[in-house]
């Protein structure tokens, strides 16, 4: 097994209103930059951010495409990051369910702190209520979604998702109060290229959806 801090720090642009949440990053040898997802063939993520915001990124290796990629996200006001700050791996592949020994990053406290967000976009998921997933969690290995370790946070921490539905499109949506505030969640399907090929107009539908959706 291997022991594996995160690489990035969370990247929180100035006035943020909505946060990008994943789980952790791939495997070293397959990273093309030093920022979240970097594997840009084996994770569609940017790829669907073009789509979503009609937007061309130039660069996709290196820090051209790091730095690209931030001023996207400042200009945009989103936030992100992922939920593990440590862990180990117990095999040599990428796959979130290899991760074992998490140690979550704080991310009730990142937005407790940024007053500013009302939106939480996921992007794994499992299926149920926020009662549900927890118990799957007692009694079995975590899949490790980010929809899974999210609501493990928020209910370390008093705070339970309400009304988590599927909806027409396949969206997972939901609610939670964080102090004076009501912070929508929003979780399509995977950007792992392995399931985007196969969906690609849904998964992409599905993000634009997340992305686009009013919030107060």
């Amino acid at each position: 097994m291997i022991t594996e801090l995160h690489p990035f720090k969370p990247f929180i642009p100035h006035r943020a209103k909505m946060l990008v949440v994943g789980t952790f990053p791939p495997l070293a040898q397959y990273h093309d930059f030093k920022f979240y997802y970097p594997n840009s063939t084996g994770n569609r993520f940017w790829v669907i951010v073009e789509y979503v915001f009609d937007h061309k990124f130039q660069y996709w290796k290196g820090d051209l495409a790091v730095n690209e990629r931030k001023f996207f996200l400042i200009k945009k006001r989103i936030a992100i990051t992922d939920m593990i700050d440590k862990c180990l791996r117990s095999n040599s592949n990428s796959s979130d369910k290899n991760l074992c020994n998490i140690k979550f990053r704080n991310v009730y406290k990142l937005l407790k702190d940024q007053s500013r967000i009302q939106k939480v976009i996921l992007t794994s998921r499992t299926y149920g209520s926020s009662e549900q997933i927890h118990k799957k969690h007692l009694s079995k290995p975590r899949n490790n979604s980010a929809l899974e370790l999210f609501n493990e946070n928020l209910r370390e921490n008093g705070i339970i998702i309400e009304s988590l539905r599927k909806m027409y499109n396949g969206v997972i949506e939901g609610e939670f109060k964080l102090t004076n505030r009501i912070i929508k969640i929003f979780v399509p399907y995977t950007p792992v290229a392995k399931w985007f090929n196969i969906a690609k107009v849904k998964v992409n539908n599905m993000y634009k959806y997340s992305f686009n959706s009013h919030i107060l």
